[in-house]
């Protein structure tokens, strides 16, 4: 059952936090992640058993401790509710623009998903009035602005340093900003419009270099600060910046 949840464990019983197990097919290796929406999951490799969850949260209980308590403020926000969690305002940091949030019922045929749109600076959620709905409506729009901006973007610093990816994909990866592989596709996650052109260049950059080298060798530094210069403190600043996300995007 890919993507899928067994079961919750942990607690004060066992004086580890509470976490989710879910199986992946795709997963080659027990993972531990946390964020806002599912607080702390377990993925498991197809075969290995639930033991392997609790193990993991054990050896890890500081790490996971210490993010849990990162993404607090941000949990309480999902578990309060969608309505909570509408913005008013969209900052797309990536390409400067901040769009004021309007939520209008009807407008649509009746059962229609509700649907958000820009024009003229403003973005416009229309349809249902249900929060749920409106949320999976601006997260659509979030998509379709990424696979707009992003290989844009890219595509110009590809122009600008004479490596090009053979394939550009935008998707809603969960630990990792973006990544490149050995058949030169770079993949890049949709949350980098929340990110400021510094950052997104940094990102954009860092993937573009591992065309050329794809382990973090000393070659590859070179490179990628031939690229953009104070790579290494670029790249310290870009692990705080996960709070410029907003938690209605933060899946």
């Amino acid at each position: 059952m890919r993507g899928g949840y067994e079961q919750i464990g942990g607690g004060h019983a066992d004086g580890l936090p509470e976490y989710r197990v879910r199986r992946s097919t795709r997963s080659r290796r027990v993972r531990l992640t946390v964020t806002a929406r599912d607080g702390l999951v377990v993925t498991l490799p197809a075969g290995v058993a639930e033991a392997h969850a609790h193990r993991a949260v054990a050896d890890r209980s500081g790490w996971a401790i210490r993010a849990l308590a990162e993404v607090a403020e941000r949990r309480e926000a999902f578990l309060a509710g969608p309505e909570g969690l509408l913005p008013g305002a969209v900052d797309l940091r990536a390409v400067s623009r901040v769009l004021p949030v309007v939520y209008a019922v009807g407008g649509r045929p009746h059962g229609s998903p509700a649907v958000a749109r820009e024009r003229d600076g403003v973005l416009t959620v229309t349809g249902s009035g249900d929060a749920d709905a409106r949320l999976a409506a601006l997260r659509r729009w979030r998509d379709r602005t990424a696979r707009s901006v992003l290989p844009t973007l890219a595509g110009d610093l590809a122009a600008e340093t004479g490596i090009a990816p053979a394939l550009i994909t935008v998707r809603g990866q969960r630990t990792r900003w973006g990544s490149a592989s050995a058949r030169g596709t770079v993949s890049l996650n949709r949350n980098l419009v929340f990110l400021p052109p510094h950052l997104v260049r940094y990102v954009l950059a860092h993937e573009l270099a591992h065309l050329r080298v794809l382990d973090h060798s000393p070659r590859f530094w070179a490179l990628l600060e031939s690229m953009v210069p104070f790579a290494k403190k670029t790249r310290a600043e870009l692990r705080g910046t996960h709070h410029l996300v907003p938690v209605w995007a933060d899946e």
